[in-house]
């Protein structure tokens, strides 16, 4: 149970895979079919520890949606490739054009969310269960999307943090509502305010995670 590390799934260790890749870009989200309905969606951009840029928001949502439609599934695990599940947002890259934050922050009209907080509530959308599995770090945004799932399973070394509060930020992609049902408000108000860093043990003890 208490194991030190957590590989992602591997295509050659399963059997009657059939894979198929998120339209929007084939590089960033890999989904995978495997036998009894059970879809295994994989963040895939080892070499950057899986952080959000532009077209990894976009293809994460669009791997939530089909997946939502897909009346064959019957529950998902939600994992990162490489080293981590997802070091969060990439700063650097979504700033490079101005029109991106319009993008992520604009709620088009009709929607409950925008494209920021899509990524991790669309997961609260399907009607399977969804389970996410951090190894690695999980940290900001990449958080926010393991709470968007039902269950959680960690590493006990992964490394967690609500980074927002180092840019002064609330945790704006759902966490703000997901995070009060997970633990005591006293935790979620310092975890926001200090953005401290805590590991998957710590993180069973909140109530954050469901399995370590």
């Amino acid at each position: 149970r208490h194991r030190q590390t957590m590989r992602p799934f591997s295509a050659s260790l399963l059997r009657n895979t059939n894979r198929y890749f998120s339209t929007i870009n084939p590089n960033r989200v890999k989904v995978e079919h495997l036998d009894k309905g059970i879809a295994v969606v994989t963040l895939n951009r080892p070499k950057k520890k899986n952080a959000l840029d532009m077209d990894m928001f976009y293809s994460i949502v669009d791997a939530g949606q089909k997946l939502k439609d897909d009346l064959s599934v019957r529950a998902v695990i939600l994992q990162g490739e490489g080293s981590a599940f997802s070091a969060g947002l990439d700063v650097k890259s979504v700033l490079q054009n101005p029109l991106n934050g319009k993008a992520l922050l604009e709620r088009p009209e009709g929607k409950l969310v925008n494209m920021a907080q899509e990524v991790a509530w669309v997961w609260r959308t399907l009607p399977v269960p969804v389970i996410a599995c951090t190894h690695g770090v999980c940290l900001g945004g990449g958080f926010q999307i393991a709470l968007g799932a039902d269950f959680r399973f960690t590493t006990p070394d992964c490394k967690f943090s609500i980074l927002e509060a180092k840019w002064g930020l609330i945790p704006d992609m759902s966490a703000s509502v997901m995070l009060r049902e997970l633990t005591t408000i006293d935790i979620v108000k310092e975890l926001t305010m200090t953005a401290r860093i805590f590991d998957g043990s710590k993180a069973l003890e909140y109530g954050l995670v469901s399995h370590v």
